[in-house]
């Protein structure tokens, strides 16, 4: 709570206040500060895919439509991204959609299937096949995504943040090599070590394709970006530093050029966090394998953190949860740069109090909603 943050820091704190940090601070100003490493109130709370599976209103609305119908249907998308703030009322509403949107403008077939998972095609194996992928105007391609933030907008008013997101270079590269999921990615690194040239061409496309991608977002009404890199912890540092740096910078650079905070999350990266600090993000996300004090020495006050609760201690019952949540906020200190989230995406079977839990558990620390 407030008063124990002060006491941790002495007199960095007026009486109930941070130094610092303005009075009747809203939602957005929260989460655009904390992910910016500016002084707060207490952390922002929010959860990756908080918007989605592990709700019964959203499997209602999934009814009607397929997986990628449902994210090129800005009133769905809209309904389904504002579901988890009614119910817990987080600091942020990460918009409904995914990283293959892009992808799909490019030129590729993409589909979900039940219980297997996204099907991309034809799969790019050669140069030639990654000749054939072609640049998008997002407006057009995938105007629907804007439109669905403005929805969210209307809504949520100007108290709430929205987050918007995209896959990293080398994830979503990855899905196209693959032509979906996969556990070792061996045409990924065969193309990657194998056929640079044409690894680096492919992501240079992405990165193109994702500038504008983003930049609409942001013009939609994003107060945060976040890039996901899914796969990116399969790669070592050193190739991750030799084949994605130039990438990632182009990226980020360009990400934070739009004026908005710039999260970085790297499922599996905690072995290269100086790494990633390096490509300039304002906040990386670390998952519960990484210990905070940890990564805090590592890359010290360059940028904020995000995490890092294990979205399987969800699974517990909800007492449980405000124990855990309350363990992972005392870690991670009064220092300003934190924002709240699971070490990773929730879990589909997670109940809906668990939720609940930790999002109440997090907004009594700082003392208000």
């Amino acid at each position: 709570m407030i008063r124990e943050w002060e006491e941790a820091c002495g007199d960095c704190y007026g009486p109930g206040q941070m130094k610092g940090v303005p009075d009747n601070l809203t939602a957005r100003e929260r989460m655009v500060r904390a992910a910016s490493s500016q002084p707060v109130d207490g952390p922002p709370v929010w959860i990756m895919r908080q918007a989605g599976r592990y709700l019964p209103e959203y499997h209602e609305i999934r009814q009607l439509g397929t997986f990628m119908e449902t994210c090129r249907h800005p009133d769905r998308a809209a309904e389904i991204t504002c579901q988890p703030i009614r119910r817990f009322g987080m600091d942020a509403a990460v918009i409904f959609s995914d990283i293959l949107v892009p992808a799909e403008a490019m030129g590729m077939d993409v589909s979900f299937e039940e219980g297997v998972g996204p099907k991309v095609g034809p799969a790019l194996r050669s140069r030639a096949d990654v000749d054939r992928l072609h640049a998008f105007d997002p407006e057009e391609s995938t105007g629907f995504l804007g439109d669905a933030i403005r929805k969210v907008r209307a809504e949520l008013g100007e108290d709430r943040a929205i987050i918007g997101f995209c896959g990293a270079p080398f994830t979503t590269a990855s899905y196209m090599i693959e032509g979906g999921s996969s556990r070792n990615f061996e045409h990924t690194k065969a193309m990657l070590h194998g056929s640079p040239d044409s690894f680096r061409e492919l992501l240079e496309r992405i990165v193109d394709a994702l500038v504008p991608y983003l930049g609409m977002q942001v013009e939609s009404g994003a107060d945060v970006l976040q890039i996901f890199d899914s796969w990116g912890g399969t790669l070592s540092a050193a190739t991750y530093r030799e084949t994605l740096l130039a990438p990632m910078e182009r990226l980020i650079c360009a990400a934070k050029a739009l004026e908005v905070p710039v999260i970085l999350c790297v499922n599996g990266g905690g072995h290269m966090l100086e790494l990633l600090a390096d490509l300039g993000p304002d906040c990386i996300s670390i998952d519960w394998r990484v210990d905070p004090d940890d990564a805090r020495a590592r890359v010290g006050h360059r940028v904020a953190l995000q995490g890092n609760l294990d979205p399987s201690a969800l699974l517990a019952s909800a007492d449980t949860v405000s124990r855990l949540t309350n363990e992972t906020l005392d870690r991670f200190g009064p220092e300003p740069g934190h924002v709240f989230n699971l070490g990773g995406s929730v879990l589909p079977k997670t109940p809906v109090e668990c939720v609940q839990a930790v999002v109440e558990t997090v907004q009594a620390r700082r003392g208000t909603p």
